[in-house]
C-alpha cells in the first residue's frame, strides 16, 4: 500500500552520499560527511547553523550539539554502592567516578551544559506501592555454588537451590556505620531518599553543591525504578522538555541496568542518546557491558566517552591517562 509523496524534510540515502535530513519535521538530525551527525536542533533544515556548537567524537562518527539543548545524566553514583563505610571497593566504579569527575563534569561546566543528578531514593508511599519485581531486585540474591561464578559462561554457576532473601533490603534500617577515619555516620534506611546512603557519594556530592553556582545550576532527581525515565517516573523527562534539552549524555552505574534503561526509554521518547562508556561501570560479568556498548554503537544513539567530551568542550586531558581504544568491532555494511 502507498503511503504518499514523501516529506520535504527528509531526504532518502543519496549515492554520492551528499548532505541528508532525516527524522521528521518536529524532530530532525542534519547528516554530512564532513561533520557527521548534526544534533543541535535549527527551526527548520534550512536555517542558519545553530551558534555555539560542539563537535564530540563518537566510536563511529563525530556529532554536532547544541550546549544549549544538552544535558549530562549522572546515574546512581551514590554512598549505597560506593562509600567504602558500606563494604563497596568496586575498582570499576571508582574509575567511572573519576572520569565523571575529571573530564564530563569540567566538560560540561566550561560548555555551560546542564548537569542532572539521578539518584535511587524511595519514599515510604513508593515502599508500599513496590511492585514485586522491583522488590524481588533489590531484595533477594541468588545463591551461589562458586565463588568465581561472574568469571564462568552464561549459564553456568549458578546454584540450582535458588534464592536467598537479604537482611537488609529496600527500606530496612542500616543502622550506624564508620568510614576509614573513623567517623560514625548514619547511613538511615536502604535507598530511602534523604538518607545518607542514597545520596551522592562524597567527591560527587561536593561537585554536586559547587554545580549550584553553575550556569545553569545542577539538578537533582531521585527515582524509584531502574529507569528515571520510565512513564511511571515523569520528573526527568518533564524538567527535559520544559528546559528544550535534547541531547542527553549518560554517565553512571550500573551500565547494563540503570544507565541503561534510563538511555533506552530517553531513545524511546525521541531524545538523542550518547553514552559516555569511561563514565559507566557496572558488578555484572564483562559481556553485560559489551551487549550495552554495542547496542548504544549501532542502535541506541551514539557511544563515546567522558575523555572525548573533554576534548570536545576544550578541557585539557592526560593523554597518558587515555586509554587504548577499545572500539568495538562491527560488521562493514556491503
Amino acid at each position: 500500500m502507498s503511503t504518499g509523496k514523501q516529506p520535504d524534510w527528509r531526504s532518502k540515502p543519496r549515492k554520492d552520499q551528499s548532505p541528508t535530513v532525516i527524522g521528521n519535521d518536529k524532530n530532525f538530525w542534519k547528516w554530512s560527511k564532513e561533520e557527521g551527525f548534526d544534533l543541535t536542533h535549527p527551526p527548520t533544515p534550512e536555517s542558519a547553523p545553530v551558534e555555539p556548537r560542539l563537535t564530540l567524537q563518537c566510536a563511529l562518527t563525530p556529532v554536532v550539539i547544541d550546549p544549549a539543548k544538552t544535558a549530562l545524566l549522572i546515574i546512581d553514583l551514590q554512598n549505597y554502592d560506593l562509600h567504602e563505610a558500606l563494604g563497596n571497593d568496586n575498582p570499576e566504579f571508582y574509575r567511572a567516578e573519576d572520569a565523571v569527575l575529571k573530564y564530563a563534569i569540567p566538560a560540561a561546566r566550561k560548555a555551560g551544559i546542564q548537569i542532572i543528578w539521578v539518584t535511587t531514593g524511595y519514599s515510604d508511599e513508593d515502599l508500599k506501592e513496590m511492585d514485586p519485581g522491583v522488590f524481588k531486585t533489590f531484595n533477594f540474591e541468588p545463591v551461589k555454588l562458586s565463588e568465581d561464578w561472574q568469571m564462568l559462561r552464561p549459564g553456568e554457576g549458578l546454584s540450582n537451590k535458588g534464592m536467598y532473601r537479604n537482611q537488609k533490603g529496600v527500606g530496612d534500617e542500616i543502622g550506624e556505620v564508620a568510614d576509614k577515619d573513623g567517623k560514625v555516620i548514619d547511613a538511615g534506611r536502604v535507598l530511602v531518599r534523604a538518607s545518607w546512603n542514597s545520596w551522592l557519594h562524597d567527591p560527587l556530592s561536593a561537585a554536586y553543591f559547587d554545580g549550584q553556582r553553575a550556569v545553569p545550576p545542577d539538578v537533582h532527581f531521585y527515582k524509584n525504578r531502574s529507569s528515571g525515565m520510565c512513564d511511571r517516573m515523569k520528573d526527568v523527562t518533564d524538567f527535559l522538555n520544559e528546559h528544550n534539552l535534547r541531547t542527553l549524555l549518560f554517565t553512571g552505574i550500573n551500565i547494563d541496568q540503570c544507565v541503561m534503561g534510563t538511555l533506552q526509554d530517553a531513545y524511546l521518547k525521541g531524545f538523542d542518546t550518547i553514552l559516555l562508556k569511561d563514565g559507566c561501570a557496572t558488578s555484572s560479568p564483562w559481556f553485560a557491558r559489551w551487549g550495552v556498548e554495542f547496542n548504544c554503537l549501532i542502535s541506541w544513539g551514539f557511544l563515546s566517552s567522558c575523555k572525548d567530551f573533554a576534548e570536545g568542550a576544550g578541557v585539557d586531558v592526560d593523554e597518558d591517562e587515555v586509554e587504548a581504544d577499545q572500539t568495538l568491532e562491527v560488521a562493514k555494511p556491503i
